[in-house]
This record gives structure tokens, sequence and C-alpha cells, in this order.
């Protein structure tokens, strides 16, 4: 696995290494190797070291791509008659090889773990003056999430809290203010109330990045009765309606 040509599985990617990993099937069975990669393999979030067993359900971290390690059924047609629900790994056998790569797969990139591992390559990037990068690495997760959102899947707080955190930080990378409507979008579509550390994020980063959609900001605020409120969150919805004052 690399970014290589000769590679089998080819991840075109700014940090995989030309040959980046390698997995290889043994008497014991199957095996992820990082090939010394600069920037590491990752099986269920620890850096590894050495050769290293994989089992079902495993996720590997190849740069930015997440990579889950599942069975494929030898027989389709046995495969296809188990209830949906009882056996999840053997589900579409016909299709689904046995790595998959998948950047842009919700029920995959929508993990608070898997964007935080993502989050820190990206602020490590940012530090070291690539931050051209982190849009390539961090945008797709995020805006998988805000897809899986808006059709219906449930989004954890603690992933929208992270979420919220790396938008931020990709609109004072990118310097695009986009990405704190993104905060604003993804809390609007959750039906939930922002937290006071994402509000003040969001205050910090106007006055570097640029203003956010105040008709969009203003439909959220909109959106909360305050007779259902506590006073917490009330003082919440009020910081937010200064900040639709601001010029």
């Amino acid at each position: 696995m690399g970014r290589g040509p000769e590679c089998d599985v080819i991840l075109a990617d700014p940090l995989v290494s030309r040959l980046h990993a390698r997995i290889h099937v043994e008497s014991d069975g199957v095996k992820v190797e990082d090939l010394y990669s600069t920037n590491g393999v990752y099986l269920n979030g620890e850096r590894i070291t050495h050769a290293r067993l994989i089992h079902t359900g495993d996720r590997l971290f190849v740069g930015s791509h997440e990579i889950t390690f599942l069975p494929l059924s030898p027989d389709p047609v046995q495969a296809s008659s188990i209830p949906p629900g009882s056996a999840p790994y053997h589900r579409e056998p016909a299709t689904r090889p046995n790595i998959v790569p998948g950047t842009l797969d919700i029920p995959i990139t929508a993990r608070a773990d898997a964007l935080n591992l993502l989050g820190n390559l990206a602020r490590r990037l940012a530090n070291d003056v690539k931050a051209e990068q982190a849009p390539r690495m961090l945008g797709p997760h995020l805006q998988g999430i805000l897809r899986g959102a808006s059709a219906g899947l449930v989004v954890p707080d603690a992933l929208c809290e992270i979420a919220s955190e790396y938008a931020v930080d990709l609109a004072h990378w990118t310097s695009d203010a986009s990405w704190l409507d993104y905060v604003v979008e993804l809390h609007l579509v959750t039906k939930r109330l922002m937290s006071a550390a994402t509000i003040a994020g969001l205050q910090r980063s106007e006055r570097w990045v640029g203003a956010l959609n105040r008709r969009q900001l203003e439909y959220y605020v909109g959106s909360f009765a305050p007779a259902t409120l506590d006073k917490d969150e009330r003082a919440r919805i009020a910081t937010l309606r200064r900040l639709l004052k601001k010029k």
C-alpha cells in the first residue's frame, strides 16, 4: 500500500509514502507492517512499530485514509441469505473487498476518534507550515459528518464538538469563513445548541477570518424558543445575538 504505481493498493494522498505499508497473510493470520513511512501506520488509533495481526473490524489509518478490515464470504449466495443484522461484516459480499479505503464513507468517518487522529495530524502539518494540506485531509471527513447528519444519522455530542473545533481550525488555516458557516450549519441540522467553547471559537475567529453568514446564524438562533432554555442556554443564545449585531 502506498502512493507509488507499483503498489497493489494506491492511495493518492500527500501524507502517504511511496511505499507506506504492507498487508500480508501468514499461517497465524493477516498482518500489517509499516514500511518505514514518514507519517506512520495506526492500528485502532495506536501507531505500530512492528508487524501486527489484524482482526475483523480493526481500523488502520494510512495518511488521511481510514481502512477497515472485513471478511469476504466465499459464497455470495449463502452470505446474501443471512438475515440483516445477524452478521454485519458479511453485507454486500459481491462488491466489498477485504480492505476498504473510505475517506468519504459516512459510517466510517463519522467517528470522534478517527476525526481526532486526523485533526492532530493536520495540526502537526499546520505547525510545519504545510497548512494547505489540511483541507484535503479534514475537509472530506467534516463534510461527510454533515451529510450524515442531514440524512438523519445521529451525530453524538462529542463528535459535533470535535468537528466544530477542527472546522474553526480550518477557517484559520485557510482564511475561509465558510468553515465557520459549517459550524452553524452542523448545529442547525442536528438541532443542537452550541457549547460555550464553540461560540467563543466563532467569536475569536471572526476577527481574523471574516464574517459569518448572518442570515444562517439568525435562522439558527431563531430556531430556539427561550421558554424551553435554562439559564446557561439563554446566556449562550444572548452571546450569539450579540455576535449577530457585530458588523
